[in-house]
């Protein structure tokens, strides 16, 4: 009660004054009444405010137009540079903004004035001082610019995941179709400057942190689970493109002398699973709609997907190494760390084709799948995947498990697939694999180098040419 009481005087000064400073310390009493709404970690898993903010009508009739006054001055000044004292005001005014979106009624609303679009002017710039490196801004404190800046992304998930889903996945919740048709309230509208603005945050990105990186993937996802008809427009080839790109630099690694130190982790990158997560849910959503709807089709996103799978980056690497040594002298070599990690990735990606299977058009996807030509990419990966081990021996537990998630999402592509679908939907370039009489020794003439693979590929190869003959192409 004192505070609301406190809250009124101040704004009356606001008002009698016209005096900015007390408009901002109206802002900071506002914001420390509700601090536990401003849960912009997106790592954390989602939970429910305590005091729950009010509703915009009552809150000052005219605080609404406040906002957008002081957002685009600020707006205005941030190309020239902000003042410390303005960037404050304007952290202030996202704060404030993410706070009453926390009341969800409020979100629809909010979603469709101009702020969305002051907040990403503002963000952009700062991100691109943040991508560009010399000397000078080296010795810059960039903290408050990359405060803004996850600030500004968590506005972006209030507004288009309101309900926190993509959280509640991420931290292994799956809300259930009950609960999901419980939520009241939709999310805002997208904005039609996301996909230009998360396009352009990873172009000549390579000195952005890697932390804000993941925000970004975060918000991505955010949108994705938030909402079917957002999720529609933000899936398109230039977003496709950023998460595929973001997936080979970690399957291909970093040739810079500075990232050296990533080269000795074994673990696969947080960045490289939350775009596996991304890619879970576009494929997921992408089913869930028609095909005049969609800007990107399935087939076309699991292509590049099994492109990047059965990808040799030690070839890459190397190219790129020979390219930069003249400049820059010795450049690291790739060790037993990058080829246990490159395992771990494949194994990653293979669960993730298995998650993608956990939807509701499960018959649907795996036709496409079949259409997709995808065991003869299973296959392809069973034969290269011996290459790993020769060169990196520690990654045999790692390598065995990649053979068994491979034939176990074989087996769950086809496992429920209707008879009467399956004709059409075998790749005719399967016939070449189903030997009249094929035995293991011919088989195992062509992989020697792993006996395991081998014997997999024989229990795939054995299982497709069953399946076939009961099911022969018309």
């Amino acid at each position: 009660m004192a505070s609301n009481e406190r809250l009124y005087e101040v704004w009356m000064l606001y008002c009698t004054k016209r005096d900015p400073d007390y408009f901002k310390i109206w802002l900071e009493i506002f914001i420390s009444s509700y601090e536990q709404c401003l849960d912009v970690d997106f790592e954390k898993p989602p939970s429910r405010p305590e005091e729950v903010p009010p509703v915009l009508t009552l809150l000052p009739d005219n605080i609404l137009q406040v906002l957008r006054h002081q957002l685009l001055q600020c707006v205005q000044k941030a190309s020239d540079g902000l003042e410390p004292e303005q960037q404050n005001l304007a952290l202030l005014l996202l704060k404030f903004l993410i706070i009453i979106c926390r009341n969800l009624s409020n979100v629809e609303e909010i979603g469709t004035c101009s702020y969305i679009n002051h907040i990403i002017t503002m963000t952009t710039l700062y991100i691109q001082q943040l991508k560009s490196r010399t000397k000078e801004k080296e010795m810059m404190d960039h903290s408050q610019a990359e405060d803004f800046v996850r600030h500004s992304l968590a506005f972006c998930e209030s507004l288009y995941d309101p309900y926190r889903n993509w959280r509640h996945r991420t931290s292994r919740e799956q809300l259930g179709t009950i609960e999901r048709g419980r939520q009241k309230y939709k999310a805002a509208p997208l904005t039609v400057e996301f996909v230009p603005f998360f396009y352009q945050c990873f172009q000549e990105s390579e000195h952005l942190k890697e932390s804000l990186k993941c925000c970004l993937l975060h918000l991505f996802g955010a949108i994705v689970a938030g909402d079917q008809r957002n999720a529609l427009l933000a899936i398109s080839p230039a977003t496709m493109e950023v998460l595929m790109r973001v997936l080979a630099d970690s399957y291909m690694g970093s040739c810079s002398s500075d990232e050296a130190e990533d080269w000795e982790s074994e673990a696969v990158s947080r960045m490289s699973l939350l775009t596996l997560g991304c890619l879970r849910e576009v494929v997921q959503c992408l089913l869930a709609s028609s095909s005049d709807q969609r800007q990107v089709e399935i087939a076309s996103v699991l292509e590049n997907y099994f492109k990047l799978l059965n990808s040799d980056p030690a070839a890459v690497v190397a190219g790129k190494q020979q390219q930069q040594q003249p400049a820059k002298g010795q450049v690291p070599t790739l060790g037993r760390q990058w080829e246990i990690r490159f395992v771990a990735l494949q194994v990653q990606m293979l669960d993730t084709i298995r998650d993608m299977f956990l939807c509701s058009d499960r018959p649907v996807l795996q036709a496409i799948f079949l259409n997709s030509n995808c065991f003869e990419h299973l296959i392809r990966l069973l034969q290269n995947s011996k290459l790993v081990n020769a060169r990196c021996t520690a990654a045999d537990k790692d390598q065995k498990d990649i053979t068994n998630n491979r034939l176990q999402t074989g087996e769950r592509d086809t496992q429920v697939l209707p008879k009467k679908s399956h004709p059409n939907y075998l790749p005719c370039s399967f016939p070449h694999l189903l030997l009249p009489d094929p035995t293991p020794t011919e088989t195992h003439a062509t992989l020697q180098q792993d006996h395991l693979i081998a014997m997999r590929l024989i229990n795939i190869s054995n299982w497709i040419r069953r399946w076939w003959k009961k099911h022969p192409a018309v």
